[in-house]
């Protein structure tokens, strides 16, 4: 089974906005791309929302241990 890679829906996603953006697609063909565009964009959020949970931050207290805790969220 193919791993799902961020890069490979994120180049769907570009490639269906740029035949939006051209407009040589009638109507439905357009709803058809839009939409799985969008499913394309929210499997790129599942993948980064995934990979933001692994990620891990490295410090140094004041002994100069190093240890890691979970990043932050901004949001």
């Amino acid at each position: 089974m193919k791993k799902d890679r961020f890069e490979d829906y994120l180049a769907e996603v570009e490639k269906v906005v740029a035949e939006l953006e051209e407009g040589d697609v009638d109507l439905e063909q357009s709803l058809e791309k839009y939409e799985a565009g969008i499913k394309h964009l929210k499997k790129c959020y599942e993948i980064l929302s995934g990979m933001e949970k692994k990620i891990e931050v490295l410090t140094k207290d004041a002994e100069g241990n190093l240890s890691t805790k979970p990043m932050k969220k901004n949001s």
